[in-house]
């Protein structure tokens, strides 16, 4: 290919930026007609014939044919890669690459090794202008990955393509594997790659040292050992800036991916076997709710809905009983002991009082017959079940008691009882 005029070329691509911007997004390749439109599309009035400008973009290495393609033609790399850098818009350098370099350099530094042991003054000079190349080469390639690092991170958080989490975190995680630990690698003094620079340091100040006497191979030497210097300094720059864009959002990804894995399989096995699969109550215990003590009947709803806000009132006192007789005092202990003396033997004490003291009230009868239960003389045995006995509006259920005359020792085995 002919040697191309720089001032040509730049004058070229100052009339027709735009033109150019457009052919380099369009990284996938174009066909004769598509190259045509781009060109009359951004076409000026002072512009030669689309078919001249065609044919400049291919004489000023700008363009060139697809391999294994008919009519297809893409951005030369010098070129695309002028742009990218111009435009930020960067191409990642993988780890193989980079040790494809460092590769080279391990070479370079034997060649160096062995000019300088025999003073060979223009070769050590060519090989350190190779190992500069090569240095910045890495040093380029370092920036590069920073800077597309970083404007990837941007574009994943600003996710303008509606990327889902597994996507945005399957684009991060490619990122961290292949491009920022290899950044890491420049510069742990763990790895052989920091190793290899500490060597190439070291065999620097020693040619310096034995081109002391020599200004012009004393420059180049500590020339390049700047350029290591700066390497290592710029390298270090750029892993520990990566990281702190890509680390947080990295972390947060996974976090999220993971959780996104798990509800999705969740989810799977939830439609294929149902709830009872996941087995949630074993491993978390959820504790297990019921609608015990609340109102479900509507008629019993509306009811205190009908009284809300009510406020109770005093109850009415009640009144005695029609045949109430309290007022005119208990039945006298005396006469009721010689009633019933006199009246015995009897069959049941309680019937008896009932007929005997119909004029009283019934607690006044009732009290009657549990002194009379406790008479001296008189001796009482239940006879038969249970009665009903009616007292004025009461009914009383209590066994009958048969009274009859009793002795005194029968007298002190129930007062003995009673005070049991």
């Amino acid at each position: 290919m002919p040697e191309i005029s720089p001032l040509t070329f730049f004058r070229f691509a100052s009339d027709h930026s735009a033109l150019l911007t457009d052919i380099f997004y369009r990284s996938a390749g174009m066909n004769d007609a598509e190259i045509r439109d781009l060109v009359i599309r951004h076409q000026k009035p002072s512009d030669p014939s689309p078919h001249r400008v065609i044919d400049q973009l291919e004489k000023l290495g700008i363009l060139e044919a697809v391999p294994g393609a008919t009519a297809t033609f893409e951005m030369t790399r010098p070129v695309s890669s002028l742009l990218a850098y111009l435009l930020r818009r960067h191409r990642l350098t993988s780890v193989e690459v980079i040790q494809a370099y460092l590769s080279d350099l391990e070479h370079l530094s034997t060649e160096l090794s062995g000019a300088l042991e025999h003073k060979k003054s223009q070769v050590a000079l060519r090989i350190l202008d190779e190992m500069a190349e090569v240095m910045e080469r890495i040093r380029q390639d370092s920036r590069s990955n920073r800077d597309g690092i970083i404007g990837e991170a941007m574009r994943i958080k600003a996710n303008r393509e509606k990327r889902s989490v597994r996507e945005r975190f399957e684009i991060i995680n490619r990122l961290w594997k292949r491009y920022l630990e290899p950044l890491r690698d420049l510069i742990d003094v763990r790895k052989a790659m920091d190793a290899a620079l500490d060597r190439l340091e070291v065999l620097f100040r020693d040619g310096g040292a034995r081109f002391a006497t020599d200004r012009a191979m004393a420059r180049e030497f500590a020339a390049v050992s700047a350029r290591l210097l700066r390497l290592r300094r710029d390298a270090r720059t750029d892993y520990h800036e990566s990281l702190a864009e890509l680390g947080p959002l990295y972390e947060a990804l996974r976090k999220d991916s993971a959780l996104a894995r798990g509800a999705s399989h969740a989810l799977e096995i939830l439609g294929r076997k149902g709830i009872m699969a996941l087995g949630i109550t074993e491993a978390i215990a959820l504790p297990v709710w019921r609608t015990e003590g609340l109102l479900f009947n509507k008629a019993l709803i509306a009811f205190f809905q009908g009284i809300k806000g009510y406020e109770p009132k005093a109850a009415p006192a009640l009144a005695d009983p029609p045949d109430a007789r309290d007022t005119e005092g208990v039945i006298d202990q005396e006469t009721l002991r010689k009633e019933i003396m006199s009246s015995l033997p009897m069959d049941d004490l309680l019937s008896w009082l009932i007929q005997h003291y119909s004029e009283y009230s019934a607690p006044q009868i009732l009290r009657a017959y549990g002194r009379a239960l406790c008479l001296k003389g008189i001796s009482f045995e239940t006879e038969g079940g249970e009665n009903t006995y009616v007292l004025g509006s009461f009914l009383v259920r209590a066994f009958p008691k048969a009274a009859g005359p009793g002795s005194e020792k029968r007298d002190e085995d129930r007062d003995e009882s009673t005070r049991l």
